[in-house]
């Protein structure tokens, strides 16, 4: 049981650690699609997911969005830079 424990929150650290906030700017949202600052091509729907709380809306579109990277490869975009 010390053993997962420990697993689990060695991952979880690796995580936190391995983390980068970027910025970007929201294309659409539907389907959701977001071009980061540093890279050329957009990101797609099955890359990004959505805190509930970002509440997007349609004049969103072509705001700054913040997003943090993940250590899957997929993006959590937090929402919109005010």
């Amino acid at each position: 049981m010390h053993a997962a424990i420990a697993k689990l929150r060695g991952l979880t650290q690796d995580g936190i650690e391995n983390t980068q906030g970027e910025f970007g700017k929201l294309l659409s949202l539907s389907p959701l699609s977001v071009k980061l600052d540093e890279d050329p091509a957009p990101l797609e729907r099955d890359e990004i997911v959505t805190l509930r709380s970002a509440q997007l809306r349609q004049e969103d579109i072509g705001k700054m969005v913040a997003l943090i990277s993940c250590t899957n490869g997929q993006y959590l975009l937090i929402g919109v830079v005010e």
